[in-house]
C-alpha cells in the first residue's frame, strides 16, 4: 500500500495524544531527547515516576515514554516494572526512535483526541483507509486499559463502522463473540508469538488475532 499523503491519528487517551504532538514538534522534541541523555533505568526511578504529576507537555511526554518503555509490555494502566537490561531497548537509543517518528509526524498529520465517532464518520473528498485498533473483547479491561470498553462501546463502534464511507481495517481478539457481530464482513484470523523483554522464544505465547474489513485483503 502506497504511503498516504495525509495521516489522522487519534486516541481517546489524552496522555499519548500529547506525547505525539510533543516529539512531533521539533523544538520540543530535543528537548525529550536531552532528558534521555545519561539516563539509568532503575525499578525505583520507574515508581518515582509513576507518583510524579508534571505540568508541562514535555515533562508529560517524557514521563508517558519513559513509563511505556519500562513497564511490562508497554502497559499503562497500572504500569508493572518490565525493563530488563540485556534484552530492553535501551535509553541511548530513545532519542533516535522518537526523532525517527517524530519526523514522520511533524507534517501533513493531524493529530487529535477525539471520539472514534468522529473520525470514523467524518467526510472527505479523499479515498481514505481507517485502521481501527479499539480494547480487546474479552480482556480485562480495567487491567489493561486505562479507556476500557464496555459491551456498548463495542456495539457502538460496529454500528459506527457499518456507516462510514471508508475503507476500514480492524482488529480485534479472536473470539466468537467479535466474528459473529462482524459476519457481514471480511474476517481473517491470523497468530503470532508475543515478545516481552522477559520472555524466551519457547516461552512465548502465541497470540490469536481478527482482521476485519470491508475489503479484499488476501
Amino acid at each position: 500500500m502506497p504511503k498516504a499523503k495525509y495521516s489522522w491519528l487519534n486516541d481517546i487517551d489524552f496522555d499519548l495524544i500529547n506525547t505525539f504532538k510533543t516529539i512531533a514538534n521539533p523544538h520540543l522534541r530535543k528537548k525529550i531527547y536531552k532528558k534521555f541523555k545519561n539516563m539509568n533505568p532503575t525499578k525505583e526511578r520507574f515508581e518515582e515516576l509513576k507518583k510524579w504529576k508534571p505540568k508541562t507537555e514535555v515533562d508529560k511526554a517524557y514521563r508517558y515514554f519513559v513509563i511505556n518503555r519500562t513497564a511490562y509490555s508497554g502497559i499503562m494502566n497500572l504500569p508493572n516494572w518490565g525493563f530488563h537490561p540485556a534484552k530492553s531497548v535501551q535509553p541511548s537509543k530513545w532519542g533516535e526512535r522518537i526523532n525517527t517518528a517524530g519526523e514522520k509526524i511533524e507534517s501533513n498529520v493531524l493529530i487529535t483526541c477525539k471520539s472514534f465517532e468522529d473520525v470514523i464518520l467524518s467526510h472527505s473528498s479523499r479515498k481514505v483507509w481507517l485502521f481501527v485498533d479499539p480494547p480487546y473483547f474479552k480482556a480485562d479491561q480495567k487491567r489493561a486499559y486505562f479507556h476500557s470498553f464496555d459491551i456498548d462501546d463495542h456495539l457502538k463502534l460496529l454500528k459506527t463502522l457499518k456507516r462510514t464511507e471508508h475503507l476500514f481495517c480492524l482488529t480485534y481478539d479472536n473470539c466468537e463473540e467479535i466474528k459473529e457481530l462482524y459476519s457481514w464482513a471480511n474476517i481473517y484470523e491470523i497468530e503470532w508469538r508475543y515478545h516481552t523483554a522477559n520472555s524466551n522464544v519457547t516461552g512465548r505465547k502465541m497470540g490469536k488475532e481478527l482482521i476485519i474489513s470491508n475489503y479484499q485483503i488476501f
